[in-house]
């Protein structure tokens, strides 16, 4: 109160002036340039008035300055710091006699203020208060028994502020604001309305202001109490989206400190209604914010809606329906920090920060920390036929400089449990990493780093290695997503490599174009659900009957699908190409058999294409019989995933044993026809 005070004790000195020189020349023109030096040595800026200068004294002391600039300080790029069009000042003559200052409205059209920080640093608003340094009032100095001014009213104002250093500009244009009167000790209503633009990060906006203004006299800060603030922004791009932002607030400002203290704030954006008590610096420049913040409950798929963003449809229908945020915040609308987050989705917590260090080129740095996910609850249950195809976000990459750090302590994936996972990845000019990526699957390391490349088509490279990991808990659960409830079970421990390019501009190409290589080792194989005595036994018994060569039931035992079988080793390799992977090298061993096997599996389309080969070891080849189970044995397993048929190749079979039941036919036949001779003899 008391620095718009000492400014109006400076019109009244103008008013007075005027008075005067009407009085006794009626020519106020002939003192522009001494109005000029009053004004310019208060500010300690040179000022000019180009245009005319109007007096009245009848009914109203008025004054009205046209045209009036005050010049900027040396080593900055404009000639004018400010600029008026127009000022209109009227005073009541009879309050004038009773030593009170009954002004009608204070009217200034067309004020332009431009700030400005050089590439040096300085600026060039700091010494605008001149010589006048006193704290007494405007009452005292003129020794004035009251202060009345019915409003203050700005019409097409605007400011500016550059920093040149940094190329940042901030401009607030078609200004108006209007104030009913001021009257001391009483709150003062303020409107204000106006078109603010930036070009770091780029947006524009139309901002709509209403508050009452408190000032205290005793020290250089006045309230805003009640204030609303309603925003209506344009976003860059091809779309150019319209946000809509409004917040309610009381606030207590200091114009010498240039701060000022948000409490019991409130806003709305995108749907999302936020909370806290912020401080203000630099406000009168561009401001920098900060304090706590609190987002209340929200749903994703309602703030997606809004920000025209397609959620597919989720295994869980309450996922995501439950997501809160505590956080301290800081902006400058150049950067963006939220440290200290304590975020609840769902039933996971996340901690951890997030900085947006350069709004405008996307920079941004993380840690963030998970107690707990049920991933399976997340994943995707739109229907196959719909040709939903999810697109790599190419031009997201392509925009976005990331780099952080992503933990979650414990993972669960259908029947896999996965804990210390953790992933550092970065974007940068086009190229997405993650490396490492790290986790536990049991008492088992997993280890891989991957690689996509946005700059052009996409492309995708995938380097993994597993160590020691336990088929119980990893491989068991993949095998019963692929083969079904009657998928065979392992017991071992597993080492695997992989070595996977890609290409492609959505997920579903990506999968398709894939190439590469996956190499499967095992030491100590035991494998529950094929039970070779039954199968060589069953498959011996058959071709014999069929063959003349009957055997007893007693030969076959019953299937026993909880039989163990154990191998000292497995290797596979599988060529990966277009999707599909290729395997000719399957090599399980044992002291009871061997399994060989080649073919493809199919994951794009959920199909298998295999043929497996059983070489049993026969110790005690003396019967006909066990010397056909020690023939290997050639099967083809194929069809989907989940009905999957097996058949026994019998004409492979046929040529390798066919040889073996002419010669112990044969035998046999020589045998009855020397008996028979014998006993004719």
């Amino acid at each position: 109160m008391k620095k718009l005070l000492k400014y109006l004790s400076i019109l009244l000195f103008l008013v007075l002036l005027a008075s005067a020189a009407f009085v006794y020349t009626f020519d106020a023109n002939q003192y522009k340039k001494e109005v000029a030096d009053v004004i310019g040595s208060l500010l300690d800026r040179p000022v000019t008035i180009k245009g005319d200068v109007d007096i009245s004294v009848y009914p109203w002391i008025g004054i009205k300055l046209n045209d009036l600039n005050i010049e900027n300080k040396p080593g900055f790029s404009r000639t004018n710091f400010a600029s008026i069009g127009q000022f209109d000042i009227s005073i009541k003559i009879i309050p004038l006699l009773q030593k009170k200052l009954d002004i009608d409205k204070l009217v200034m059209h067309q004020l332009s203020v431009d700030f400005e920080k050089n590439a040096s640093g300085e600026n060039n608003w700091s010494g605008l208060t001149g010589n006048n340094t006193g704290n007494d009032s405007v009452e005292s100095e003129f020794g004035l028994a009251g202060l009345v001014i019915g409003g203050i009213e700005l019409k097409e104002a605007s400011f500016s502020w550059l920093d040149v250093s940094a190329d940042k500009r901030f401009k607030i244009s078609k200004m108006s604001l209007l104030t009913e009167a001021v009257v001391k000790g009483q709150p003062l209503p303020v409107t204000l309305k106006a078109y603010v633009a930036s070009n770091l990060p780029e947006w524009q906006a139309a901002v709509s202001v209403e508050t009452n203004l408190e000032f205290n006299e005793d020290s250089p800060t006045f309230d805003a109490k009640s204030l609303k603030l309603s925003v209506k922004a344009l976003l860059p791009g091809d779309d150019r989206k319209k946000v809509s932002f409004a917040m309610i607030s009381d606030s207590s400002i200091n114009w010498q400190e240039k701060t000022a203290k948000l409490t019991k704030t409130k806003f709305s954006i995108f749907g999302l209604i936020l909370s806290g008590t912020f401080d203000v610096d630099n406000i009168f420049s561009v401001p920098t914010i900060y304090g706590p913040l609190k987002v209340k409950k929200f749903e994703a798929e309602k703030l997606a809606k809004r920000l025209e963003i397609n959620l597919p449809v989720m295994a869980n229908p309450q996922s995501l329906k439950d997501i809160s945020l505590t956080t301290s915040f800081k902006t400058d609308f150049n950067s963006m920090y939220l440290d200290d987050i304590s975020a609840n989705v769902d039933s996971s917590n996340v901690k951890g920060f997030v900085h947006i260090t350069d709004i405008s080129n996307a920079v941004i740095r993380y840690e963030l920390a998970v107690d707990k996910i049920a991933l399976h609850e997340y994943r995707s249950v739109e229907d196959p036929s719909a040709n939903n195809e999810i697109m790599i976000p190419a031009d997201i990459i392509r925009a976005i400089d990331t780099e952080g750090i992503f933990d979650v302590e414990n993972v669960i994936i259908d029947d896999i449990e996965i804990t210390g996972l953790h992933v550092t990845s970065s974007i940068k000019e086009g190229v997405f990493t993650a490396n490492p990526v790290s986790m536990l699957v049991g008492e088992s390391d997993v280890k891989f780093a991957m690689v996509l490349d946005a700059r052009s088509i996409p492309l995708g490279k995938l380097t993994a290695e597993v160590k020691n990991i336990d088929a119980k808990t990893s491989l068991n659960p993949l095998l019963k997503t692929v083969m079904g409830e009657n998928a065979i079970v392992l017991d071992g421990i597993v080492n695997a490599s992989a070595n996977i390019s890609t290409k492609g501009a959505s997920l579903a190409r990506q999968e398709k174009s894939a190439k590469g290589t996956i190499t499967i080792d095992m030491e100590k194989v035991v494998v529950q659900g094929i039970d070779l005595n039954h199968a060589s036994r069953k498959v011996v018994a058959d071709y014999a009957n069929k063959n003349e060569f009957r055997t007893r039931e007693s030969y076959v035992p019953e299937n026993d699908p909880t039989r163990n079988t154990e191998f000292t080793s497995l290797h596979a390799t599988f060529q990966v190409s277009h999707g599909k992977y290729h395997n000719s090298d399957l090599l399980m061993t044992s002291k009871n058999a061997d399994i060989s096997g080649s073919g493809s599996i199919d994951f794009i389309n959920k199909k298998i294409d295999y043929r497996p080969v059983i070489d049993i070891h026969v110790n005690n080849r003396i019967d006909i019989r066990d010397k056909l189970r020690d023939h290997p044995m050639e099967y083809h397993v194929a069809g989907d995933f989940e009905k999957l048929t097996t058949e026994f190749n019998i004409d492979k079979y046929e040529l390798l044993v066919g040889r073996l039941l002419l010669q112990e036919s044969r035998a046999r036949r020589n045998k009855r026809l020397n008996t028979k001779e014998k006993k004719l003899w």
